[in-house]
C-alpha cells in the first residue's frame, strides 16, 4: 500500500530544488575564483556578484533598498 500523499510535498521539493541550484551556482563561482587566483589574477567580489549568484535581480534589490531606507528614515 502506498503512503498517503502529503500536501506540503511540492513545497518541500521546490525548496530542495532551489537550495540545490543555489549551491551549484555558488560552487561554480568559488571554482572560477579559485582558478583566477591560481592564474595570479586579483579577484574582487562585489555585492552585486553575490546577489546575482543567489538569483536576486538588481531590480528587486533596488526596491528592497528603497523600502529599507524609507523605514530607517521614519517614512512609510
Amino acid at each position: 500500500m502506498a503512503a498517503p500523499r502529503r500536501p506540503d510535498r511540492p513545497k518541500l521539493l521546490l525548496w530542495l530544488n532551489t537550495a540545490a541550484e543555489l549551491r551549484a551556482r555558488l560552487k561554480r563561482g568559488v571554482e572560477a575564483r579559485t582558478a583566477s587566483r591560481l592564474a595570479g589574477e586579483e579577484v574582487t567580489v562585489r555585492p552585486e556578484d553575490t546577489l546575482r549568484a543567489a538569483g536576486i535581480s538588481s531590480r528587486w534589490q533596488a526596491r528592497y533598498q528603497r523600502r529599507i531606507s524609507s523605514l530607517l528614515a521614519g517614512r512609510k
